[in-house]
């Protein structure tokens, strides 16, 4: 087991000021490929989700809905437009300083995202960091299902995807370091050694007081 030390970062809220899923439904909007109706749907999934509730299958299929059928070519070029213009602005520089600071130090960097890898994967490489898992997505004939493969980088699904990821990287995931915002990512904080709540939900950050966890206030600018 390589001692490489691992430092993962969750995105939306921590590396970002704001969430990308979210933020996507919103550009499609504006872009009319989706008609407004879907702004009310998206901020009912996102309060779901702010309070560890979210019905993550119907969500996905919401998300998804607007690919269905474009070949990942065309996605990119959507996506491509999307981290320019929106989540360009939803960077926050204290975290990209934390994220620099921990590759100058040598250490891997892995970013690990509830959304879905249509989008983690233009932004990881924004932000110029190789290793990143999102929710996978299903392709058939390069063309996209708008269905995601199982099991979702949520929750207990996220572990699952992190530890799978570290078992074939030989790292001991247990020495790691994990930056999250969410309640969802209860389960990684619990397995790393070093859990860091960045400007936690209420849950966490009652969940931080109580076991002595790292509490890290980042200004949104």
């Amino acid at each position: 087991m390589s001692e490489e030390k691992l430092v993962i970062f969750d995105l939306d809220n921590t590396i970002l000021n704001g969430d990308s899923d979210y933020s996507m439904i919103n550009f499609l909007v504006a872009k009319s490929i989706l008609d407004n109706s879907a702004l009310d749907i998206n901020q009912s999934f996102m309060d779901d989700y702010k309070k560890g509730k979210l019905d993550f299958d119907e969500y996905t299929k919401f998300a998804l809905k607007s690919f269905i059928g474009m070949s990942s070519i065309e996605i990119s070029e959507l996506t491509v437009e999307f981290v320019k213009e929106v989540i360009e602005p939803m960077i926050n520089i204290y975290a990209l300083k934390i994220i620099h600071d921990h590759q100058d130090n040598g250490c891997k960097i892995l970013i690990a995202s509830a959304t879905n890898e249509l989008i983690v994967k233009p932004i990881a490489k924004r932000l110029e960091v190789a290793d990143y898992l999102g929710t996978k997505v299903e392709f058939i004939d390069n063309k996209c299902t708008g269905k995601y493969l199982p099991p979702s980088a949520l929750g207990e699904g996220k572990l699952k995807l992190v530890t799978e990821w570290a078992k074939i990287k030989g790292i001991n995931l247990e020495l790691a370091t994990f930056y999250s915002d969410s309640i969802n990512d209860l389960p990684l904080l619990e397995k790393v050694n070093n859990p860091i709540a960045v400007n936690p939900d209420p849950k966490l950050e009652r969940i931080s007081i109580k076991r002595g966890w790292e509490i890290l206030d980042l200004p949104r600018i």
